[in-house]
């Protein structure tokens, strides 16, 4: 609109709105805050009514600018906000996408982690659609969208997008762009943030040389680079390379030259912290040690700063046993981490950790709620996270953080009832890394009203089950988003079919409603701190732990000792005989105690005791441990609530029988297995169960068809688990053979190649399955893994909706096998045993000379039962 127009329509003109803004902007530089402010408010209401959108978002602008370098950041934080709600700002205009951008650097700048959060989603949305894709633009404004998510905890989307970020802008700028060193800068903060400093340093020591190099020595972006370079040593531990990065920074911020700043006072303090730091066993005067405290009053410190500062001066009133300075110390750090780093980060749990532990030194009432908080905190954002996102250096946070917190957990437990208690069932949580949600569900199935909405929430558990693998392994690929894909879209539907009859009356019993008097429940955990506790020590030995249910009583934690003392003997070794008697002491016999009266004995193990032959384990009477219990494996405590249902066969349903294999010469042949499979069919045929078999040429995919539905599948063939060499994912390193394989190709997913890799597998829908039997070699092992059982066949065995997995831990014979098997089946048909009872009399029989080729170990301890 022309000045002429406004004119004749009574409006404003530009010159005239103009002239109001800056006379609004002289009555505060003169120092009438109160007249400035009212005239500035009609000045920003005009303009906002006029139709000069330009104007207005310059307006906004300009008066944030003036308040924020007068450091009221509320006033500048309201003037945005309304500059948001604006017509100018919804049109589709540059001027608007450059309002949305500043605003959400503003609120990146003054710690508005959760409101910026929308802010720059908008900003970036824009950025993208005026610039284009990969433009300058839409790197920038990625790059603080991906900071503002790391800070406000939702780390691993947030790493993922600066990741992503990082390395567009190296293809699209290149590496000689300043906005690709920001980039490079904020993904190495976010994943020193994440407890990877090696990783940053990677990127923050080539970012220091290429900044001192374009901008000199004496730069704010030289002197940020060195501090970074600063802390990431700091964390790994390297004294010498920490205290020179850290002069460095010192001659940065000299060479600044900027008296208004105290980057010198940081960099100062940095060191005095550095040096206390790594010498933790050096006693600080106290002088020194009220420094030290006082810096978290310093509101021209880093936050980082203050909060570190705060803790280590803790440590060290600790030790002078002035435990109410130091919990003063430590609940102001936890309180300003929550305030300038995020209400739910890593760093901030680590910080609540602290206050708890020095709560229980103290003998204080309220430790055990402090240990409670922070142990659900974290639990509930591994929640979101593994929910939400997945990346492999967030993962690997998240068991750490769970590795600390129940470390110290665990050690209050062995000295508190109350804890003890609270720890139990904090363990089983952790374990799963579940809620509850997924046990609930199974146990609503039968009451859900008809069989379409029965098998959606069969899917609904696979696919919960496929995404917790995934991401909790950092897994967030194509793969990974078509699973959260399909799970969404399952769960709306079953949510919808469901509604209208919702199952009533279902809750989640204790897994010590389940037991009866004369069973237990030992529920093995690997306990260790996952980061040292100061700098001059090794991390603490992981310990094993043991927590004993029972019907009717509070569950007891136990030590068992240092995990290195628990690894198993070489089956194949002549004297055998003492090692595992020594582990049956070590294992079970400071258990006794609390074993008073038990027949029926349930095992959780954890970590490396899944490759354990429990079997061997012998008591001081040369009595297997069969022999003394009636032992069962779960792969989770709560698979205790499915042991009974369907646990034999079942008259009328269906059997999968493959073997007899033809693998064309890229493996060799395996005969016996063609005849396992043969003696197995009459006894399934007695007990009015059809039976597919499947021999010769059965490839991946019709295993697979013939599989879904079926209540047996027992599959005698190759079975393989390799050790990690590289990168490559333990589910694409362990699998089965079907016929004609391409064993030399890489890993991938295809149905036709032959081999079924455990990421295959994990795909397959086998609910209908009450067992699988892999008569193969190795298909019990995989990498140790805190989500039930072990990373390999196992758990996608039980991902893919399997009840119970017959699975062996090491090469066996084919006769041995063959006749151990044979046997089994017979056992289940003419006697009518569940599966574990009739595993445990074969295996009885076999201990007893009385299964041809099967009397050695070497074959009847080979098979392990899990029941998931």
């Amino acid at each position: 609109m022309s000045d002429a127009g406004a004119q004749q329509r009574g409006a404003p003109t530009e010159r005239e709105l103009v002239a109001k803004i800056n006379d609004a902007f002289r009555t505060l530089q003169a120092g009438d805050r109160d007249g400035g402010r009212q005239r500035l408010t009609a000045a920003l209401r005009a303009v906002r009514d006029s139709n000069y959108p330009a104007l207005t978002i310059q307006a906004y602008l300009n008066a944030v600018t003036f308040f924020e370098r007068r450091r009221d950041t509320t006033t500048a934080s309201e003037l945005f906000a309304e500059a948001a709600n604006t017509r100018a700002a919804r049109e589709s205009s540059p001027d608007a996408t450059t309002l949305w951008f500043e605003y959400a650097r503003f609120l990146e700048r003054t710690i508005q982690y959760e409101r910026g959060i929308p802010v720059a989603v908008e900003a970036r949305k824009r950025m993208r659609a005026s610039y284009g894709a990969n433009s300058a633009q839409d790197i920038a404004g990625s790059d603080i969208l991906a900071t503002l998510l790391t800070n406000n905890g939702a780390v691993a989307a947030g790493l993922n997008l600066s990741e992503e970020t990082y390395l567009g802008a190296r293809r699209a700028l290149g590496d000689k762009e300043p906005l690709t060193w920001r980039t490079e800068n904020n993904y190495a903060e976010a994943l020193r943030m994440v407890g990877h400093p090696d990783l940053a340093a990677k990127i923050d020591a080539p970012l220091l040389k290429k900044r001192i190099a374009h901008y000199g020595v004496g730069s704010i972006q030289a002197l940020v680079s060195a501090s970074n370079l600063a802390l990431d040593h700091l964390a790994m531990g390297n004294e010498a390379e920490t205290m020179q990065a850290l002069a460095l920074q010192k001659r940065c911020a000299a060479e600044l030259a900027d008296p208004t700043s105290e980057h010198v006072a940081q960099a100062d303090t940095w060191i005095a912290y550095a040096k206390a730091y790594f010498h933790p066993d050096r006693a600080l005067s106290t002088l020194e040690l009220e420094a030290m405290a006082r810096v978290k009053d310093w509101n021209g410190a880093p936050d980082l700063l203050r909060i570190k500062s705060a803790q280590l001066a803790a440590d060290h009133y600790e030790r002078r046993g002035d435990t109410s300075r130091a919990l003063a110390l430590r609940i102001d750090a936890y309180h300003r981490s929550q305030e300038t780093i995020a209400r739910q980060h890593p760093m901030t749990f680590d910080a609540l950790l602290g206050v708890a532990v020095t709560r229980l030194k103290r003998g204080d009432a309220d430790a055990l709620a402090t240990f409670k908080d922070v142990e659900q905190q974290s639990f509930n954002w591994m929640l979101r996270e593994v929910g939400t996102a997945g990346n492999r250096y967030v993962a690997e946070t998240m068991r750490k953080l769970a590795d600390d917190i129940l470390y110290e957990y665990g050690r209050y437990a062995l000295v508190d009832p109350a804890a003890a208690v609270a720890y139990a069932d904090e363990v089983s949580r952790w374990k799963t890394m579940e809620d509850g949600e997924r046990t609930l569900l199974r146990l609503t199935l039968d009451r859900l009203h008809d069989q379409p909405t029965r098998d959606l929430a069969r899917t609904v558990l696979r696919l919960s089950g496929q995404r917790q693998e995934m991401l909790s392994s950092g897994k967030l690929d194509d793969d990974a988003r078509d699973v959260l894909k399909r799970l969404e879209e399952a769960r709306q539907q079953l949510a919808a079919r469901a509604a209208t009859k919702p199952p009533a009356g279902v809750q989640l019993p204790s897994v010590e409603d389940k037991l009866a008097p004369s069973d237990a429940l030992v529920d093995f955990f690997v306990s260790g701190r996952g980061s040292r506790i100061n700098p001059t020590e090794p991390k603490p030995a992981a310990r094993l732990q043991a927590v004993v249910r029972r019907a009717g009583k509070p569950p007891q934690v136990i030590d068992l000792g240092e995990l290195d003392g628990f690894t198993a003997p070489d089956v194949s070794e002549a004297d055998r005989t003492q090692p595992f008697r020594r582990l049956y002491d070590m294992l079970i016999g400071p258990l006794k105690p609390h074993l008073a009266g038990v027949t029926r004995l349930f095992l959780v193990p954890d970590a490396d005791l899944y490759s354990l032959p429990f079997a061997m384990l012998r008591d001081g009477n040369g009595h297997y441990l069969d022999e003394v219990y009636e032992t069962r494996l779960l792969t989770r405590a709560d698979a205790i609530m499915f042991a009974s249902q369907d646990d034999r066969l079942i008259a009328g349903t269906r059997a999968v029988l493959v073997g007899g294999l033809d693998y064309a010469g890229a493996a060799s042949q395996l005969p016996s297995t063609k005849t396992e499979i043969d003696r197995i069919a009459p006894d399934l045929q007695r007990r009015d169960i059809a039976r597919v078999t499947m021999t010769g040429d059965a490839g991946e995919t019709a295993i697979r068809d013939k599989a879904e539905g079926a209540a047996l599948v027992h599959l005698a063939t190759h079975g393989f688990y390799k050790a990690a060499t590289d990168r490559t994912d333990a589910m694409w390193r362990s699998g089965l053979v079907a016929a004609r394989p391409q064993l030399d190709r890489p890993p991938r997913r295809d149905g036709e190649d032959g081999v079924i890799y455990a990421r295959e597998l994990m795909d397959w829908n086998l609910s209908a399955a009450d067992l699988v039997v892999l008569s193969a070699c190795q298909t019990a092992l995989g990498d140790p893994s805190r989500i039930g059982s072990v990373r390999g066949l196992p758990t996608a065995l039980a991902i893919a909706g399997t009840r119970r997995s017959l699975l062996t831990l090491w090469e066996v014979s084919d006769e041995g096998t063959a006749n151990f098997m044979a046997r089994l089946y017979q056992v289940l048909a003419d006697e009518n045993l569940d599966y574990a009872s009739a595993l445990r009399k074969v295996r009885i029989e076999a201990i007893h000379g009385k299964i041809k080729a099967a009397e050695d170990p070497s074959v009847w301890a080979a098979f392990v039962l899990f029941e998931n």
